[in-house]
């Protein structure tokens, strides 16, 4: 058939007129070779506004496949007027397209070609030029094609306005008509092969074969008297447009004296006063230059008007401060702004406060006559000003933007140029800027726009009731077209029930310092046109096209413009850069991809049905299968966990154990076999420095040498023993922080010339006089010198728990003689001393028993240096130290300084955002206030794109230096970055309660606390729910909601008990019913100790160690205490956690809660390290004496283990 079509005789195939600018029209089939589709039949319709520079084409064609017997698929390239016109509409026979997002248009599309049933979509290709497609072309029967454009009139030399569409055929067709119709002027059609038709309200010509080379031009001449507003009606909605000339404009501002704009009252008549908001975040830092530049420029464009300028200087990041007197010199001026730190990041919401004090005068000086915001707009809390506030309406504050090559939030700037009714330059361009701050240039804004109703209360309240810009607004800044006029729009409601629609506009304009008001009335619709009709689709596409212009300069945030505008775009059925036209015709591609089918396409009915009986089924397969995986299974089970670890008796509770806790791992190390950490204690105790006799000891030469064999063990004396012990807790390759491994380390007293002793002794403080004398004495060489310091190291048994341990210890003792020495009693031995030695010496370094006894009364001998700790109390690095000896010497300043220095002489610092959360953790450490913590801390999201993982890290320091709000912000940011993890849901609602229990610290509980906190509780109970039910969670989170269930039940119980009013009204009953998934009922789950532990970089693995009293160590793959009854949760190998320690009953004594940077699977970049959070609970579920702990800490090598937390019971 393709040959057949090729070989048919076609007339006039070559494309007419091919130098024209636009490319031409085309409508063919075929994928290789375009052959062209018979157009037996062309009506071209131009409705047109001439008053409002308005038209609106209507293009029908009759389309027939006369060349393929079977279904095919068309091609139409239709160029436009210009690349402003806008593609309104697309009808293939009764099917009428739906306007779309352009993404899930493309989306659509490309499933409904997989399927074979192909869809017809118009989206722009190529400036003026639209692309569609057209199926299905049945073989021989007649399709009717409708295309509508809007496009402008332009106006012409003459005085006219004109518009040309360049449509050409390339064959000729049969019959073409052109109609025009014009509601205010009088209309000339003309177009090759047809004499020009001229009409006083409309026009009309008709051709015969013709192919219009050149295409069709209208004119139109404004006829006399034309309105300034037009209405009509489409639908429901009555539509108006207004637009005001450039003379119309002149006139207005001519005929008036104008008020001086930017004079607040306590100004006079002296020299002009500039405010100056200076951005000093961080990331300003590069401007500091073009700012000192901007004021010389300020300086000459005030003084060639004759006078000279003071200046007031404001500085802001996270705080704002006025940095000069008010009316300051340029000298003045220019001196603070040289001396301006810059640290910390933006917060825009300072605005506000900045705006109002400059708008004032007060004790201190005059108000400002005009303001110059400098800043890059890079506010990481996503917060903006409300810009409403005192002196807002009456200050002009210009904005100056950043040059190209600065990162700089274009969008923020921009709109705050328009809510504060102001200009924006290039900062980069300081003269451009001072000549408009000064007035030398002018500029012709639309400061506000009102309506008849601008005062009713209803009005403002009424959704329908809708203009651009909007007249809600007190102040805005909306600058002239091209051609000098400005365009107004607006809609209301109609139809029974609807307010009364406006009648009158407006509107207030601006140039320099003057100021005029025009007022426009708005006619009622001319009654004999029919609605819906095209003059009120005309103008629902105008006031469309306005609103899309008015959302791109008013909102900041991309992401929000791009949302609001889609929806209007797709609303008014237009094809934007934000929507396309779809053309669908099936009730099953409605259905399938989601969309919505029009009321008035044929295929309206059966979609309906299709998507009920569709719904239905849906609803009952997923009620079916996810509430029944999820709660039923996974859920509940962990329900009963619950349960099963508060009833379950724990046969040794409260006994030291024997083992030490640690499993058959550390048996098998400290016994010579494998497992991970046996081959690197070998290496240890080859490497000590160990006593004489213990070196030459036949058992620990066979520890070193792989294990025991068969035959029992050489002898061994106990005190080389527990000197090999020590070894292993506190040589480098411990898992101990190295300043702990220090501290715990007092050595033994002077011993005789030529002696020697094993070390360090204060690890054998486990042990009675008699029992250390006995250990000691084989290796003293007097008798005399083992008794002089025997009674020293046993001082250091007064702190621990004597009823507890001191049966354990003399247990060992008995085990280690002779008779009973065997491979296994060994490797028991080596392991329950190893655990014992380290968990008693943790105990006594930290100064205090387990059962309320405290620290030893005898001072500890004197120590010989001792090994160099394996991690800073601050950080890695001698810059650290040199901040913190500034801090010591010269406060808070002299630290910022030290910093300022250090930065500059080792610039690869600057560019790590690790640099910063390390300053920061320096100086809370050296005593800085919270504050100035932050601002170091915000510099973090200065130096990179703040994405989840970074803003995550910040905010769990916030949290740990009590900045709880600011951390809620970036929490909440973290959650929009990262919905699909479970743990931005999880830290959202840690965050949220932690600030709900800090509030309720101080605030009374009355009604009005109770509603804060139903509202804030809402928030955290909808996050956990989520966790808890969400079947979306990836499986290597499998798990989470047991800690989320805890997490959630206690939360819900604790805000019951504070605020008895909302009891019963928090739990999520309909998805998580009480009777079964209510962890502890409704007073909460019941724990002594709940520990959680989270990190922030996803593919890593941190593991929570907590240590008992009982010397037994909870861990991953010791997840189960014999002791107390603990439990460990799931390791989450993967990333982000959480592992969490619940204990029902704890055993008085202290717990030491630590964490071990196990395995990382990718590169940590955004922060240098991964950030662990840790929080705990004690006494959960007796609200009266909680206890709640946090800590946030850096985690930078693999293996290592740092201690968190330490909880007393």
């Amino acid at each position: 058939p393709m040959d057949a079509a090729k070989t048919r005789p076609r007339q006039n195939s070559t494309m007419a007129n091919s130098t024209m600018a636009t490319p031409a029209f085309s409508l063919t089939f075929g994928e290789e070779h375009k052959h062209p589709l018979t157009i037996t039949r062309s009506d071209i319709h131009f409705e047109a506004i001439p008053s409002q520079r308005l038209c609106l084409i209507t293009l029908r064609l009759t389309v027939v496949n006369d060349a393929i017997a079977q279904d095919i698929e068309g091609a139409l390239r239709f160029p436009l007027p210009d690349s402003d016109a806008t593609i309104c509409g697309f009808q293939l026979g009764e099917d009428t397209a739906v306007s779309l997002p352009k993404t899930k248009a493309a989306e659509v599309a490309y499933k409904e070609r997989e399927k074979g049933r192909a869809v017809a979509t118009a989206a722009s290709v190529q400036g003026a030029v639209y692309e569609t497609t057209l199926f299905p072309l049945k073989y021989n029967e007649p399709k009717e094609l409708t295309l509508t454009c809007f496009t402008a009139l332009k106006g012409q030399a003459d005085g006219t306005l004109a518009l040309t569409l360049p449509l050409t055929f390339a064959l000729p067709v049969p019959h073409v008509t052109i109609r025009a119709n014009a509601l205010d002027g009088a209309l000339t059609i003309k177009a090759a092969g047809a004499l020009p038709q001229t009409g006083a309200a409309a026009a009309e010509a008709r051709l015969a074969a013709a192919t219009l080379p050149g295409g069709v031009t209208l004119r139109a001449v404004l006829a006399a008297g034309a309105p300034q507003v037009v209405s009509a009606a489409s639908g429901e909605r009555l539509y108006f447009t207004g637009c005001v000339s450039k003379e119309e404009i002149d006139a207005a501002l001519a005929s008036r004296a104008g008020t001086p704009r930017g004079a607040p009252p306590g100004t006079g008549c002296g020299a002009p006063h500039v405010g100056l908001f200076v951005d000093c975040s961080l990331s300003a830092a590069g401007r500091a230059q073009h700012a000192l530049a901007l004021l010389d420029a300020l300086d000459a464009a005030h003084g060639k008007l004759g006078g000279g300028c003071v200046y007031t200087l404001w500085s802001f990041s996270r705080v704002a401060t006025r940095r000069t007197a008010r009316g300051a010199s340029l000298a003045e001026t220019k001196a603070a702004l040289a001396a301006l730190r810059y640290d910390g990041g933006t917060d825009l919401r300072l605005l506000d406060s900045l705006i109002a004090e400059a708008a004032s005068a007060d004790e201190h000086g005059p108000a400002c006559s005009a303001a110059v915001l400098i800043s890059d707009a890079l506010d990481n809390l996503k917060a903006a000003p409300k810009l409403t506030g005192p002196g807002s309406a009456e200050l002009p504050v210009h904005v100056a933007l950043p040059p190209e090559a600065c990162n700089a939030n274009l969008s923020v700037l921009r709109w705050i140029a328009r809510q504060l009714g102001s200009a924006c330059a290039p900062l980069s361009e300081p003269d451009e800027l001072a000549a408009l701050v000064s007035g030398a240039t002018a500029q012709v804004l639309l400061t506000r726009l009102q309506t008849d109703q601008s005062d009713d209360v209803a009005a403002f309240e009424d959704d329908a009731f809708q203009t651009c810009p909007d007249f809600r607004l007190s102040h805005v800044a909306v600058p002239t077209d091209a051609d000098g006029s400005l365009r107004v729009s607006g809609v209301s409601a109609l139809g029974e029930g609807a307010r009364d629609a406006p009648t009158a506009l407006g509107l207030t304009v601006s140039r320099g310092g003057l100021r005029a008001n025009i007022e426009l009335a708005i006619p009622p619709p001319p009654a004999a046109l029919e609605s819906p009709g095209p003059l009120g689709r005309l103008l629902q596409v105008k006031h469309t096209l306005l609103t899309l212009r008015e959302l791109r300069a008013t909102f900041w945030d991309p992401k929000q413009v791009e949302v609001l505008a889609t929806a209007a775009a797709c609303d008014a059925g237009i094809a934007s850069e934000h929507s396309s036209l779809l053309l669908l015709s099936l009730p099953e591609q409605f259905c399938d991809n989601e969309i919505a089918c029009p009321p008035d396409h044929p295929a309206h009915a059966r979609w309906l049905a299709l998507s009920a009986e569709r719904a239905k089924t849906e609803a009952e397969r997923e009620e079916a299968e996810a509430k029944h995986a999820k709660l039923h299974g996974l859920v509940k089970q962990l329900v009963g966990r619950y349960k099963e670890m508060s009833d379950a008796a724990v046969p040794g509770w409260g006994k030291p154990v024997n083992r030490g806790g640690r499993g058959t791992e550390e048996a098998m190390m400290l016994g010579g076999g494998g497992g991970r950490r046996g081959s690197a204690a070998r290496g240890v105790m080859r490497s000590c420095a160990m006593p004489a006799a213990s070196a030459a000891s036949p058992l620990m030469a066979c520890m070193m040498e792989g294990g025991f064999d068969d035959a029992p063990p050489p002898a061994l004396p106990r005190a080389a023993l527990a000197a090999a012990s020590a070894e292993e807790v506190f040589d480098d390759e411990c898992d101990l922080p190295g300043s702990l491994a220090s501290a715990l380390c007092p050595p033994p007293p002077a011993l005789p010339p030529g002696s020697s002793a094993p070390r360090p002794a204060a690890c054998m403080g486990f042990l009675d006089a008699a029992e250390l004398a006995e250990f000691y004495a084989p290796l003293a060489p007097t008798a005399t010198a083992g008794a002089e310091y025997a009674p020293q190291l046993s001082s250091m048994l007064a702190g621990a728990d004597s009823d507890e341990e001191r049966p354990v210890h003399r247990s060992l003792v008995a085990a280690l003689d002779p008779p009973t020495r065997t491979r296994a009693a060994a490797g028991s031995v080596l392991s329950s001393v190893g655990s014992l030695v380290g968990g008693a010496a943790r105990r006594l370094s930290l100064g205090g028993s387990r059962g309320g006894g405290g620290p030893s009364a005898s001072p500890a001998p004197p120590c010989p240096p001792p090994k160099k700790p394996k991690r800073r109390v601050v950080g890695d690095g001698p810059w650290l130290g040199a901040i913190a000896e500034a801090y010591a010497s010269s406060g808070l300043g002299g630290a910022q300084v030290a910093f300022d220095e250090q930065l500059k002489s080792s610039p690869a610092l600057v560019g790590k955002p690790s640099t910063y959360i390390q300053a920061s953790e320096c100086l809370h450490a050296c005593g800085a206030d919270a504050a100035a913590c932050a601002d170091v801390l915000f510099d973090v999201l200065e130096t990179k794109l703040p994405d989840f993982q970074t803003c995550r890290v910040v905010a769990y320091h916030l949290l740990s230096l009590g900045l709880l709000d600011e951390a809620v912000l970036l929490l909440e940011l973290v959650l929009e970055l990262a919905p699909a993890e479970p743990h931005s849901h999880t830290d959202i609602a840690f965050a949220k309660l932690l600030r709900l229990m800090d509030s309720g610290k101080s605030a009374p509980v009355d009604d009005k606390a109770a509603e804060r906190a139903r509202a804030e509780m809402a928030r955290v109970v909808a996050a956990l729910a989520k966790v808890v039910t969400s079947t979306e969670w990836p499986a290597r989170f499998n798990e989470i909601e047991w800690p989320a269930l805890i997490f959630l039940s206690w939360a819900v119980a604790w805000a019951e008990h504070t605020y008895p009013s909302l009891r019963g009204s928090l739990w999520p009953e309909a998805e998580l019913p009480a009777a079964t998934y209510r962890v502890g009922g409704e007073a909460g789950p019941r724990l002594d100790i709940f520990v959680w532990l989270g990190w922030d970089t996803d593919k890593t693995d941190v593991d929570l160690h907590v240590t008992e009293p009982t010397g037994e160590e909870v861990y991953y793959s010791h997840n189960r205490s014999s002791s107390t009854g603990a439990r460990v949760s799931r390791d989450f190998t993967q990333g982000l956690g959480p592992e969490v320690y619940t204990l029902p009953r704890a055993p008085k004594g202290t717990y030491l809660v630590e964490t071990n940077y196990y395995a990382s699977h990718q590169a940590t970049q955004a922060t240098g390290s991964t950030s662990a959070v840790i929080w705990s609970v004690q006494n959960m579920g007796d609200f009266g004496r909680e206890k709640l702990q946090f800590s946030s800490v850096r985690l930078t090598k693999h293996k290592q283990r740092q201690s968190v937390l330490q909880l007393s019971v």
